[in-house]
């Protein structure tokens, strides 16, 4: 498959959707799950900052690794700031499982919804 994504380069990266792969996207669908079933629980400063580290860095070098990114990809990756980061990863992850760019634009649309569901009712 090609995936192409425009705030790192103008190239397509070509993933071949192997058992690796699918285990990688797996892998950290499940981590990113998990920090938010923690981000209540008592954790300690300490804690709190290793783990968002850890997601850093996971997140980071899922998209690195699934992309084949090269050296000069690296570099941009590294001056994004998160919020960007998670939302090529997520990307990444939906394109890997199969979702259209119809499909995404769906999904992406009801979750801006949702969210301002939420952003109204808070107010």
């Amino acid at each position: 498959m090609k995936i192409k994504e425009a705030k790192l380069s103008n190239r397509e990266h070509i993933v071949k959707v192997t058992n690796r792969v699918m285990k990688a996207t797996l892998s950290l669908q499940l981590m990113m799950a998990e920090i938010d079933d923690v981000e209540d629980a008592d954790l300690t400063p300490v804690e709190q900052l290793k783990q968002q580290q850890k997601l850093i860095d996971d997140v980071m070098n899922y998209i690195t690794d699934t992309l084949k990114l090269n050296q000069k990809e690296q570099e941009k990756l590294d001056d994004l700031e998160f919020g960007e980061t998670v939302e090529i990863a997520n990307d990444v992850i939906l394109r890997v499982q199969g979702l259209s760019d119809d499909d995404i634009a769906k999904l992406t649309k009801e979750a801006e919804q949702a969210a301002d569901k939420s952003k109204a009712k808070q107010a």
